[in-house]
């Protein structure tokens, strides 16, 4: 009686202490909408329906997310049939086509992650000076201190655990959600007005202006064709990357073989209906000229600029702790896997993840 009881009561501490899981929503489907949705959408947007047009627009927008679909796919396909387990699409790549394709790629999307951190936090704080203006503190060392207190406050929010981190997620995806919906809104009530300082023309809703936002001026100085379209793509692409957030996370899946693919797609769809709403609406309330004047067009012809500055620090926060995250799973993969030297001290993690854990040699 008393080894059953004490043998009952291990069995419950191990399961108070296990650390719970994340489904396909808070896990999957929410990591890959913030990081989906990027910076670029607010800076640089405007800029790109002034190059290349709304028709131009579509069609690349359109293609990236044709490219983002056939990855999505390939991911599901391997992810559905077989373990994923912590790594995210190391973990995929190396379980499929083995330990020396993985590690490579292992190696770069760390390396990749962990740089897409930096420029987060330095994207953080220029919104923030951006919008603030004169009144920010200036100084190359003041910003620079700004900038690693905001990546030691994203450390901390890593090293909280998943489930505070999802918790966070929550809150910056109702943020975010919050300044997506008033862009539409704020082409819908706002008053239109012609400020000269800021090079900035807004007119509301009307067949005129999107008429003539339709298709590429190619009278502008600016176009220069097909090297137009190419430039601007390698801009846009990155606002629609971000698909391996949610395998980023395997880790901490529910069921990873499902969530993964659900998550994502899902995503997928959510993120391109919002970038469509907000494209027409720019497209058919803002003058040509002021999508090349002026970078920050959305925040200046905003109802609430306040509102679309929240937005920006939400997805620029979320896109550096994501970064964190995912490179600290993945570097916890590659030294389990025992690729490269010197990275054992790195496999270590919790008893209740490493019991969980599965030796790939």
């Amino acid at each position: 009686m008393g080894g059953d009881d004490r043998r009952t009561s291990l069995s419950s501490m191990e399961q108070t202490n296990k650390k719970p899981k994340l489904g396909a929503v808070s896990g999957v489907y929410i990591p890959v909408c913030l990081n989906i949705f990027s910076i670029l959408m607010f800076l640089r947007f405007g800029w790109i329906l002034g190059q290349v047009g709304l028709l131009g627009m579509l069609g690349l927008l359109v293609t990236a997310y044709v490219v983002d679909f056939l990855t999505t796919l390939s991911l599901s396909a391997i992810a559905s049939n077989g373990e994923v387990k912590g790594g995210g699409a190391y973990y995929v790549i190396s379980r499929s086509l083995g330990p020396e394709f993985g590690g490579s790629i292992g190696v770069l999307f760390y390396l990749a992650q962990v740089l897409n951190t930096a420029l987060n936090v330095v994207g953080l704080i220029d919104c923030i000076k951006l919008n603030v203006g004169e009144s920010f503190p200036q100084g190359y060392w003041t910003v620079f201190v700004l900038q690693t207190l905001a990546l030691l406050l994203c450390a901390g929010l890593c090293l909280a655990g998943s489930g505070i981190f999802a918790k966070a997620s929550n809150a910056l995806l109702v943020i975010l959600t919050l300044a997506i919906v008033s862009i539409p809104v704020s082409a819908a009530f706002k008053s239109p007005f012609h400020d000269n300082e800021l090079g900035v023309r807004f007119t509301g809703f009307s067949v005129e202006t999107l008429v003539d936002n339709f298709a590429p001026h190619t009278k502008s100085e600016s176009y220069k064709g097909l090297e137009t379209f190419r430039e601007v793509f390698a801009i846009l692409f990155p606002a629609t990357s971000g698909i391996f957030a949610g395998a980023s996370m395997s880790g901490d899946l529910h069921n990873p073989s499902k969530d993964i693919p659900k998550g994502t797609l899902w995503a997928m769809m959510t993120t391109f209906i919002a970038y469509l709403v907000v494209v027409f609406s720019m497209a058919a309330t803002t003058t040509h000229a002021s999508f090349l004047n002026n970078t920050n067009i959305i925040s200046v012809t905003s109802l609430s600029m306040p509102l679309i500055l929240a937005g920006e620090c939400a997805v620029t926060f979320f896109s550096a702790v994501m970064g964190l995250v995912g490179a600290a799973k993945l570097m916890q993969a590659l030294a389990r896997d025992k690729l490269l030297p010197g990275l054992l001290p790195f496999s270590r993690a919790r008893r209740e993840l490493m019991s969980q854990s599965k030796p790939f040699f």
